[in-house]
């Protein structure tokens, strides 16, 4: 959870486009030539932009988020909380079997259905 909150996994993914940008770029031309086309930002593959729009996103989303005051977006605008009692109780009606204890084994032979 940590990870994810601080945002790591945008993190990892943009190294994956990295690395997968210098191996690609690098089959084409000299690694001198991959490495400043992986660095560059002129020549973003489909991940990196999938990156860059996915934090955008979140940012956004974070941002509207601080947008609303807390109790606004706790309680959709109301500053009051009821407690509701209910109308009835169920109660268990005694039983004659004897209580189970937890140290108690199963009964030997198992019971068996009729």
């Amino acid at each position: 959870m940590l990870a994810l909150t601080l945002g790591l996994h945008w993190t990892v993914l943009q190294s994956v486009a990295w690395m997968g940008m210098l191996v690609n770029y690098s089959s084409t031309g000299s690694f001198e030539e991959a490495l400043e086309k992986t660095f560059d930002g002129k020549h973003p593959c489909k991940l990196c932009l999938a990156v860059a729009a996915g934090e955008r996103s979140e940012r956004n989303q974070k941002q509207l988020l601080n947008s609303f005051g807390k109790s606004d977006w706790l309680f959709a605008g109301s500053s009051e909380f009821t407690f509701i009692r209910p109308e009835s109780v169920a109660v268990v009606p005694p039983s004659d079997l004897p209580p189970l204890f937890f140290g108690e084994s199963p009964p030997v032979p198992p019971p068996r259905l009729a």
